[in-house]
């Protein structure tokens, strides 16, 4: 408006009223607005391949994901009633979103930022060239950062039972998890299923075999399911669990590496075994907030020291003790 003032003192109303249009204020778009234009600013004919790049750079980290994740519910407009162009058309968008991956990969890994805009045209103006149109449905967003997460917390629990796992072992992560693994879970669940209570002592025994921690029983699980797979925890009773929680917890102890951050709670209240058995929520072992010092650590035992000869412990408190030495004369003030 400033602008508009100082430049128009001299001009009519209506020449400054046509100029209005010239002052509109660049905006950025969200991700999901830029996934639309990317593939409507192509029906545009007046749009360049600057405007089209630019819809990469408005987030150049999470854009070529928005495209990757929903450029196959994208319907062109050039291939209404013909398959096999449309299916032409999402093989050509596949490998040049590949191309843009591979792009990606050198420049994170070496820092070679001056190969943006050739990403950008690879993972962005390429794909909305060729899949120009509408979208047919809602815009997803991009599963791969959820799989990733927990790819990388399935990586850290592999390493720990490699950890483990290696006195016994001698393969490596990827051993373990194709070869090991399938057949540890099979060892552990199935005497349980089977046998009940009476198979306790064969699953810790291969338990004790492998060195592995009551935690590592749910993590071999975890990891060795495969997509619609029912998992064996569901068929082991809970009754069967409680006891199976007990008796390792009398048993632990024995592994040749130091466990870090585990403490038993002292119990509060007795509870007895079929209380144990009816709810499956309590545990004999639970993990406690982390304490440097080392009086609370358990892995450190602290020495008393000795009591001097001759000295008597007294179960008095101080303030009993005080007053038999000073006793308080009659009218005076307790402190």
């Amino acid at each position: 408006m400033s602008m508009w003032s100082a430049s128009s003192k001299s001009l009519s109303n209506e020449q400054t009223k046509s100029d209005i249009g010239r002052g509109t204020k660049h905006i950025k778009l969200g991700p999901f607005d830029v996934l639309r234009e990317v593939f409507a600013i192509a029906n545009n004919p007046k749009a360049t391949l600057i405007d089209k790049s630019d819809l990469f750079f408005h987030d150049y980290s999470i854009a070529p994901l928005f495209v990757q994740e929903n450029y196959v519910h994208v319907i062109p407009t050039s291939t209404e009633g013909n398959k096999n162009k449309h299916l032409t058309l999402l093989s050509e968008t596949a490998d040049s979103i590949c191309i843009g991956d591979i792009i990606d990969k050198q420049i994170r890994s070496g820092n070679n930022w001056s190969l943006l805009p050739t990403q950008a045209i690879f993972a962005s103006v390429v794909p909305g060239e060729l899949m120009k149109g509408h979208l047919r449905q809602m815009i997803n967003f991009p599963a791969w950062l959820g799989k990733n997460s927990n790819r990388a917390h399935m990586d850290r629990v592999l390493q720990e039972l490699h950890k483990h796992m290696r006195m016994r072992v001698s393969g490596n992560k990827t051993d373990i998890a194709l070869e090991y693994l399938p057949l540890l879970k099979r060892a552990l669940t199935q005497p349980l299923i089977e046998k009940e209570q009476e198979g306790i002592p064969e699953a810790l025994k291969t338990m004790e075999e492998y060195f592995l921690l009551r935690e590592d029983f749910d993590s071999i699980i975890d990891l060795s399911l495969w997509p619609n797979q029912t998992d064996p925890r569901t068929k082991i009773i809970t009754k069967v669990k409680s006891a199976f929680t007990r008796a390792y917890n009398k048993e632990s102890g024995k592994n040749p590496y130091a466990v870090t951050n585990v403490k038993k709670k002292k119990a509060t209240a007795k509870a007895t075994e079929e209380d144990l058995g009816e709810n499956e929520n309590i545990e004999v072992s639970e993990e406690e907030e982390e304490d440097d010092s080392i009086e609370n650590d358990a892995m450190i035992k602290v020495k008393k020291p000795a009591a001097k000869k001759g000295a008597s412990v007294s179960n008095e408190p101080s303030s009993s003790k005080e007053k038999k030495k000073n006793p308080s004369k009659k009218g005076g003030k307790s402190r």
